[in-house]
Parts: structure tokens; sequence; C-alpha cells
């Protein structure tokens, strides 16, 4: 069995993804921007072609969605350009490709939560590029898994860290009222993830924790864990000042994932109690 490349390490699923296989695979190796350019072709098909993972987990992109919007041509390099490379070189090497993409696929009109068979039509360049790196993998590669995450909380930096320090300077936070999504509790992913890739499906799944809310409800949730008596603001995306599109609901089902493998994640407010617990 060869090795399992991680990219994207810098970043929340990717540090916490090499971390976990790290602990449960042999030669598990990982890289940074710093480390390498996946935008560059050659670059990307001689580190691989020296490396001869079996296993790449792709977790590296450009995911602030405000910062897509603004500079698109970073956005288009390192999420579709740096994602064609590695689908190309992984298929040199007949690696099998685990790809992470997005709920900003979709356009937010659908009445009830999507399912991996749901045609996308993505509002912002964030979700473009996104959608051009699915059709990349999917086009590229025969032994692949595109797993769409959302609203991913669990380590330093995410939205519960922002509420926390919103309520550690006594001010209300604006809180979005006006898109509907699915929190994903990151190490409530890991296994998943890893039993996914493992598995040797291909295709699509969908995989966040079970239920939806919106920002503004997710905020009131960890005040009132907190014990705090700060009352977070609703607003609008426009009021808070977004810059880019975003769909009213981009709730994901994961029957597929819960059918295929027997497991249903438990809710987002369980999830989001233990973090609690565990960070205070």
């Amino acid at each position: 069995m060869g090795g399992i490349l991680v990219t994207g390490v810098c970043g929340r699923l990717g540090a916490s993804l090499f971390e976990f296989l790290s602990s449960r695979e042999g030669e598990v190796r990982a890289v940074s921007r710093k480390g390498l350019d996946l935008s560059g072709k050659a670059e990307v098909s001689k580190h691989l072609s020296a490396f001869r993972p079996d296993l790449i987990f792709h977790t590296a992109a450009m995911t602030d969605v405000d910062s897509c919007e603004c500079d698109p041509g970073r956005a288009w390099r390192d999420n579709l350009e740096a994602t064609r490379n590695l689908a190309e070189a992984a298929a040199a090497l007949k690696a099998r490709l685990i790809h992470f993409s997005t709920d900003y696929v979709f356009d937010g009109q659908k009445l009830s939560p999507y399912i991996e068979l749901d045609s996308p039509n993505p509002l912002s360049v964030y979700g473009k590029t996104k959608l051009a790196a699915e059709r990349a993998v999917s086009s590229l590669l025969e032994n692949y898994v595109i797993i769409r995450v959302a609203w991913l909380f669990g380590v330093k930096g995410d939205f519960v860290s922002f509420v926390k320090g919103e309520i550690a300077q006594g001010r209300s936070p604006r809180l979005a009222t006006d898109h509907q999504g699915s929190p994903g509790y990151i190490p409530d992913l890991l296994a998943p993830i890893y039993e996914i890739a493992r598995s040797g499906v291909i295709g699509i799944f969908h995989l966040t924790n079970n239920g939806d809310c919106t920002r503004f409800e997710m905020g009131k949730e960890i005040i009132r864990i907190l014990g705090s008596r700060v009352e977070p603001i609703p607003s609008t995306g426009a009021e808070i000042g977004f810059i880019a599109s975003r769909p009213r609901q981009s709730v994901l089902s994961c029957r597929k994932y819960e059918e295929s493998f027997g497991h249903t994640l438990r809710s987002w407010q369980e999830a989001l109690r233990a973090y609690l617990k565990n960070t205070g």
C-alpha cells in the first residue's frame, strides 16, 4: 500500500485530517502553499511522481467567499487550476483522489435539502470555481470521491471563535438570518471521511452534522450554551456587508452517506455543546 498525501495542511480541515490520518496510517505526508504551489503543473507532477501516493486528500482551496469575489483570478487559479493539476497527476499515478467541495455550488432556490443529484447553479465566484473543480475531478479521474461539506467549525478561527470573541468584547454580533445551512463539526467528519476514502466508492457525497440553521440561530445557541447575556443582532447579509451572493438555503441532505454506511452524524447542537464543553 502506498502513502497518503494531504493538501492544504495549514487549513482547518487539512490540519485536522492530517493529524487524524497520521495516527492511523503508515506514511502520511502533507503539503501547504509554501511547500508546493498546486497551480504549477510541472511542480505538482514532479512532487507526486517522487512520492507516488495511492490516496490523496485535496482540502487546499481559497475558501473566503468574499475574497474570491474580489480576486476572481486567484480564486480560479487556487480552486480550479490547482485541482486540475492535482487530478491529472493523480490520474497518471492511478491514485485515488478525495476532493472537498461546498454547498455553495447550489443557488438556494430549492425548498428542501439538496441531494447529490440536484443540478448545481452557483451564485458566487467561489461557488463557480468549486463547481468547475468538481467537474475537472470527475472528468479526469475514474477513482475519486467529491465530498461536499459546509459551515465547518471545531477549530480556532471558526464561526464559534468569532462569536466568542464578540462576547468577550461585550459586543452584540450581527448575524445573518437570510441563509439556511448545515453546520459540520470537523472532529465528527474525520472518521466518516476516512471511511468513505477507504471504501472504494465513487462519486459525490454530502457530509455534515444533522440538522440546519441560520448563522443567527447558531450564534444564539453558542451564546445560550456559554450563559452569556449578549443578544445577537439579526441582520441580512447585505446589512452585514457581504460582497458575494449567498444561496438563500444550501442545506445538504446526507441520506446517501447514511444509507451507504449505516451512520447518522449527531445534531449540530450536540456537536456544538461538546465543542464548547472542551474549549470553554
